[in-house]
């Protein structure tokens, strides 16, 4: 999956219609919740990848959640 793949699959989890780019703040989108963290974690899961609510903590762009993807 590309980065751009993942930015679009990014969004769709989340439910939300902002563009998103890696430099997107996670607090300007407000669809990212508790509820969204729940969903990324199941997609996450879906491909593979061991996370946690804990490595969730302190990320503020989608930068970071494609860092948290990409291990």
């Amino acid at each position: 999956m590309t980065r751009d793949e993942m930015i679009e699959a990014i969004a769709e989890v989340i439910d939300t219609e902002a563009t998103l780019t890696p430099e997107t703040p996670l607090e300007s989108l407000e669809e990212y919740d508790s509820v969204a963290v729940l969903s990324l974690m199941s997609w996450f899961d879906e491909l593979g990848i061991s996370v946690a609510p804990k490595d969730f903590e302190g990320l503020k762009t989608v930068a970071d959640l494609l860092a948290l993807a990409e291990g």
